[in-house]
């Protein structure tokens, strides 16, 4: 199998220059690409601008996610994209007679080893392909920590951006892992380690939480689907990995079950795969890249969306999903507009929040920075701090 064989099934949007960039978060330390060993043909470029920055403040963890890396692994799902900052240096191999696409372990049992920015990394077993992209587990060979390894082909129309910090213009999906990530790190947004921009491909090495599987295969394990109070903990997380994209910047663009890991331990969530994502914009946009069960109906009719509105309608639909165990019809739909929307075994406050994430009309949905001030996070919590106080009577 060939880069040239494999897809990250991601719409391109035209490229564009755009100005004024500025972002509301405190900066980290960035390094800039200095050392690029390559020659790669530069398509258009844009630069980060017209960020929204007009939400309200929610809170933010700030400590670094607990997740094991000394524990056994088990399969992960539709992995994908992941950032932090990195010098950039050129991608060697121990071997180079193969694409690193077709990398797995040889038949003689020898290890194949690529060296990323002087560090040694195992390559192992493929975790998910695409069209464009081949996604495939590692360790770092000097400490053993687990890592995904994802190769994305070049096509000609892959698109570049030019970043605060970074001298040279960026892979889109690079950059938007990296936009995401700066400032203070938060657990809910995965992490990219490493990344390496080659002349028919770039790679990036992200963190493999371990055990872990995506949240659709986790609601399957369960039936179909979760209870209320697990679902909270997963909504609660994914709630905020959306809103600190879009406060950073960067629109996701790709909100589903599939793109969210769950730690099957400690039921910890990390958002994943910023493929079909873009820069956030005030003004809409007019191509819609992400999964068709999430797709706000406004891009239907009308052909264009906003960012926050078509990102809480993709959080309701996401819940709706946990809890009921499929996508909503259009009997659910017409019934959340008609203010009648209900389901048997469900809270009144599930069905609440439902309903304010799926209005037909993007100006009367809930606002994406109101999501986690809702009575339904707030019913729950106390809930649970109820169980605990009984379990220490008994």
């Amino acid at each position: 199998m060939s880069l040239s064989d494999l897809s990250t099934d991601v719409t391109q949007t035209p490229a564009r220059t755009a100005l004024n960039w500025r972002a509301d978060v405190t900066q980290t330390p960035v390094h800039t690409a200095s050392d690029w060993s390559i020659d790669i043909t530069q398509t258009p470029v844009r630069i980060a601008s017209d960020w929204s920055n007009d939400i309200a403040q929610t809170p933010v963890r700030h400590t670094p996610s607990n997740w094991s890396n000394d524990i056994a692994q088990t399969p992960i799902y539709a992995t994908s994209n992941w950032s932090i900052n990195v010098i950039q240096t050129s991608v060697s191999s121990t071997e180079v007679s193969e694409s690193p696409l077709t990398w797995q372990l040889e038949k003689n049992g020898r290890m194949k080893i690529e060296v990323i920015n002087s560090c040694d990394y195992v390559i192992g077993d493929m975790l998910g392909e695409g069209t464009f992209g081949a996604v495939y587990e590692g360790s770092r060979l000097q400490d053993g920590f687990e890592v995904a390894v994802k190769y994305v082909a070049k096509t000609e129309n892959v698109e570049y951006i030019s970043i605060p910090g970074h001298s040279k213009p960026l892979p889109l999906e690079v950059a938007l892992h990296i936009l995401a990530n700066r400032g203070p790190s938060i657990p809910e947004i995965i992490q990219l380690l490493d990344w390496q921009d080659q002349h028919d491909y770039y790679v990036m090495v992200m963190e493999r939480p371990s055990p872990c599987e995506d949240l659709f295969e986790f609601a399957e394990g369960h039936g179909g689907s979760i209870d209320e109070g697990l679902a909270c903990v997963v909504m609660r997380q994914a709630t905020q990995a959306a809103h600190m994209c879009c406060r950073r910047g960067v629109l996701h663009g790709d909100i589903k079950l599939e793109n969210l890991l769950i730690n099957t331990d400690t039921h910890e969530v990390k958002l994943i795969d910023f493929g079909c994502g873009d820069l956030l914009k005030k003004s809409a946009y007019k191509i819609f890249a992400g999964t068709d069960q999430y797709c706000p109906p406004e891009f239907k009719e009308k052909g264009e969306y906003n960012a926050k509105p078509a990102t809480v309608w993709s959080l309701g639909v996401l819940l709706f999903a946990l809890v009921c165990g499929d996508f909503p019809n259009v009997d659910d739909l017409n019934k959340i507009n008609a203010n009648n929307f209900s389901k048997a075994g469900m809270s009144e406050e599930c069905c609440q929040l439902i309903s304010s994430c799926l209005r037909q009309e993007p100006e009367q949905r809930l606002r994406l920075s109101e999501i986690l001030l809702h009575d339904w996070f707030k019913v729950l919590s106390l809930r649970s701090v109820t169980d605990v106080e009984k379990l220490k009577t008994v």
